[in-house]
């Protein structure tokens, strides 16, 4: 068990170009996010979030420490928000 507070973190983002084969085009892109303490260097898990990789929507790594996260460019016509959502007893945070 640490004692350390977690105040203060550090986060890697790695982006990725999503093709069909190895040399073929492009097809999407995908950043992938980890977190941990900056301090005592404790990696944080996403959660609710499936586990495993999907081209359209974020997934975790099976033990949860990295972020798998679909993305575009925001010149694409496509987009449509989704409902936004609150965490219960969370307020202020």
């Amino acid at each position: 068990m640490t004692t350390c507070e977690h105040e203060h973190f550090k986060a890697n983002v790695r982006v990725g170009r999503l093709t069909r084969g190895d040399d073929g085009p492009v097809t999407g892109y995908s950043a992938d996010v980890t977190v941990a303490c900056a301090e005592c260097g404790l990696a944080f898990r996403f959660i609710g979030i499936d586990a495993g990789n999907h081209f359209a929507e974020p997934r975790v790594s099976v033990d949860g420490t990295e972020l798998r996260a679909p993305i575009e460019p925001a010149t694409h016509e496509k987009f449509a928000p989704r409902a936004s959502y609150a965490f219960p007893g969370r307020r202020g945070h």
